[in-house]
């Protein structure tokens, strides 16, 4: 089966998860994107979910005309209606593999925490065939830092425990298995890309405990873990971690954000 067909055979893991999603799912530090202002032209967003990393950038690029790429029926309506006060920015059906846009017709493209869901090769062959001479592939990816904490280590010992195939450091990718993710290393190997450069941010952001259990359940990988154990046992495990580190009734979650650009070029040497 091509992973075209997997696609079309498989509904979108997000769909009923939008409400969560979007009440819990982290924004990204505004010096990861400071590099990118000044931007105009079609900027388009690929895998847009909710539209949280959508947003700042029609707000960090008020001169730009932002497109929001999403698949998902629920997350995009949800998209929409919180994106509704913004007057540059606006959300199509479609996917990563094929982008609804003309050739050489896009200034900047960006995926958010996204992209370990895509067939690559096929993303970065669409993405180069609508950026301009010159225009940017930027990739950014939220990541907890597991390993700088104990709690987010119990955290991610209780899905390795209970879902198949999943390893800290690892992604869900499109075909239902779980990878590594090297998006540089990726980007570098492609004929007509350049100037391949990768920065990390850390931040940390600070959830409720009643925000923490809708984050986790914002996740495919909890919903893999609660089809495996059942609901009121992954909840049971999952509070029972939550009081084992919670801080005065707030869960510490610390992050790197990885931000890889990269330049479309018809000289790659230049």
């Amino acid at each position: 089966m091509t992973s075209a067909e997997i696609r079309a055979a498989t509904a979108s893991p997000y769909e009923g998860l939008a409400s969560n999603y979007n009440g819990a799912r982290p924004t990204y530090p505004d010096e990861a994107i400071a590099d990118l202002k000044g931007t105009t032209g079609l900027v388009v967003d690929v895998g847009a979910g909710t539209g949280i990393f959508t947003r700042q950038l029609a707000q960090c690029l008020p001169e730009a005309n932002v497109v929001g790429i999403e698949p998902s029926i629920d997350m995009r309506r949800m998209a929409e209606a919180a994106s509704a006060h913004l007057g540059n920015i606006s959300f199509e059906a479609g996917s990563a593999e094929k982008l609804p846009f003309a050739d050489a017709s896009v200034s900047m493209m960006t995926v958010a925490t996204a992209v370990h869901w895509f067939d690559r090769p096929v993303f970065y062959a669409e993405a180069l065939r609508c950026l301009k001479d010159g225009g940017r592939l930027v990739i950014v990816q939220n990541i907890r830092r597991w390993w700088a904490s104990q709690w987010l280590t119990a955290y991610e010992e209780l899905h390795e425990a209970t879902v198949d195939g999943y390893r800290r450091g690892t992604f869900p990718s499109f075909n239902g298995q779980y990878r590594g993710l090297d998006v540089a290393a990726e980007l570098s190997a492609e004929h007509g890309i350049s100037s391949v450069t990768t920065d990390d941010f850390e931040w940390r952001t600070v959830l409720s405990e009643a925000d923490f259990v809708s984050f986790s359940l914002s996740s495919t990988i909890t919903q893999r873990a609660v089809a495996a154990m059942g609901e009121a046992a992954y909840r049971a495990r999952l509070m029972q971690i939550i009081q084992d580190h919670s801080q005065e009734g707030v869960m510490l979650i610390d992050y790197v954000t990885r931000v890889v650009s990269a330049t479309r070029t018809d000289d790659p040497v230049a």
